[in-house]
C-alpha cells in the first residue's frame, strides 16, 4: 500500500509542476491563445470551403470539356466519312477507265505474246 500511495502522491505532484510549467512557459494567454484558435479555424474553413468551390467548378469545367470533346470528335468523324464517301464517287469513273485500259494492255500483250510465239 505504501508503494502505490507514493506513487500516487508522486503522479500527482509531477502532474501539477508539469501544468504549472507549461501555464508560465506558454507564449500566450489562455485568451489570447483560444482568440489564435479561432482565427486559425476561420482562415481554414474559409480556406477549406474555397477549396471545395474550386473542386465542384473544376469538376463541371471537365465535364463540359468531355462533352465537347466527344462532341467534336463524333462532327470529324462524320466528316471524315462524308468526304471518304463523296472521295469514292469521285474516283470511281477514273478508277473504271483505269480498269478498262488494264485490260486493253492485257489483250496487247497476249496478242503480242501469241505474235511472238508463232514467229
Amino acid at each position: 500500500m505504501t508503494s502505490t500511495k507514493s506513487l500516487f502522491y508522486g503522479l500527482l505532484i509531477g502532474s501539477v509542476i508539469g501544468g504549472v510549467s507549461v501555464l508560465l512557459s506558454a507564449p500566450y494567454s489562455g485568451k489570447e491563445f483560444r482568440g489564435t484558435l479561432k482565427n486559425n479555424q476561420k482562415h481554414i474553413t474559409k480556406n477549406l470551403c474555397q477549396v471545395v468551390s474550386e473542386g465542384k467548378s473544376l469538376t463541371e469545367q471537365v465535364s463540359r470539356s468531355t462533352k465537347q470533346a466527344a462532341n467534336m470528335i463524333t462532327e470529324v468523324s462524320v466528316d471524315i466519312k462524308n468526304s471518304i464517301n463523296h472521295w469514292k464517287k469521285e474516283i470511281e469513273g477514273n478508277q473504271k477507265n483505269i480498269q478498262k485500259e488494264l485490260s486493253e494492255i492485257e489483250n496487247a500483250f497476249e496478242k503480242l505474246e501469241k505474235a511472238v510465239k508463232t514467229t
